[in-house]
């Protein structure tokens, strides 16, 4: 009786272990490039309300973050409080490659502008492009 209910437990934690790991799935990212996705820099007016709330939540911190509506991705980067006004984000990659978007951005300093005493911005970015079923990759 002890050896069958010990044989039974043996069974059924290798039947967990082998259901567990079966629903794992390892895929493969290839960074890839099959094309440069177009978008659009997207100021606040142009962004849907809900996006809006999300960013003002935000934007005291660095966040990346994806929006998706019923046509658009929206991808947005914001580099978090900043003691300077002369400052702008910039795409400088994006891209879709097999399985995922690739969003790389840089923060850079406009020249000819003063710097603004006590004043604290938010630099972000937001661009929308086209729909896609992929994850986003951040650099």
């Amino acid at each position: 009786m002890r050896r069958a209910r010990y044989v039974s437990i043996v069974i059924m934690c290798i039947i967990f272990i082998i259901a567990t790991l079966s629903g794992c799935k390892m895929e493969q990212s290839s960074e890839k490039k099959i094309k440069d996705l177009d978008y659009t820099v997207c100021d606040e007016s142009k962004l849907p309300e809900e996006l809006k709330e999300i960013i003002r939540e935000k934007r005291k911190e660095p966040f990346k973050l994806t929006y998706r509506t019923k046509d658009y991705l929206y991808i947005v980067v914001g580099y978090g409080a900043q003691d300077r006004t002369d400052l702008n984000v910039i795409m400088t990659e994006l891209y879709l490659t097999e399985n995922a978007i690739y969003v790389d951005t840089d923060l850079e300093s406009v020249e000819g502008t003063t710097l603004a005493q006590n004043k604290v911005t938010y630099p972000y970015i937001a661009v929308k492009c086209e729909l896609y079923d992929v994850q986003v990759n951040f650099r």
